[in-house]
């Protein structure tokens, strides 16, 4: 998995990939409410937790 603060990239064992991208205005909120679960190019199964994004109220 490839993983920005707002964008994912996971790439499935038969080579295809899915870009995921959680559009709430990141750039103004510079990122500071998302939280990433997994490190970059770490596998992930079914049910792993990816991302948290915080309460921005």
């Amino acid at each position: 998995m490839v993983s920005n603060t707002d964008t994912f990239e996971i790439r499935a064992a038969d080579g295809e990939e899915l870009l995921i991208h959680i559009s709430i205005d990141t750039v103004k909120l510079n990122g500071k409410f998302f939280k990433s679960c997994v490190k970059q190019e770490r596998p992930v199964k079914k049910g792993n937790l990816i991302e948290k994004m915080y309460n921005v109220s």
